[in-house]
């Protein structure tokens, strides 16, 4: 009857066939990207969306990830996340303006660079020291 992995393997065919043939999705391909779209990473240094999984970003290499929803920016398109806003254009849509994810933030940690206010004694990664948010091509 085969190994365990076999049976895996036919298994996992058998489940991405029907939900071809149901419409539910349409390549290998289609069904990562759309994983990696619930998991809400995106890599630290270009903001494309990666996967808890991925070694490394495959669009710039990067090691780092963090979770959209700790992003200090978005962009002003289409309000995807942008981890910085030195980013040449948005992995989205190509948009090149990018804008704070909330303006009340003026400042970020020093250590994981989430908006922090000056009335807080420190952040929640520890950090008591905090920064300015860089404002250049950013829309305030």
């Amino acid at each position: 009857m085969g190994t365990y992995e076999d049976k895996a393997r036919l298994l996992a065919r058998e489940i991405v066939a029907e939900m071809e043939n149901q419409g539910h999705i349409t390549t290998l391909q289609e069904a990562r990207a759309i994983d990696v779209a619930q998991q809400g990473l995106v890599c630290a240094n270009c903001s494309s969306p990666v996967a808890i999984t991925d070694k490394v970003c495959g669009r710039c290499g990067s090691k780092q990830a963090v979770s959209e929803d700790d992003v200090g920016y978005r962009c002003a398109d289409c309000n995807g996340p942008i981890s910085d806003p030195r980013v040449k254009s948005c992995p989205h849509c190509r948009g090149v303006k990018v804008t704070r994810a909330d303006p009340s933030f003026k400042y970020e940690c020093l250590r994981c660079g989430k908006g922090v206010t000056l009335e807080q004694s420190s952040c929640s990664c520890g950090e008591t020291r905090a920064v300015p948010r860089p404002v250049a091509d950013v829309i305030s």
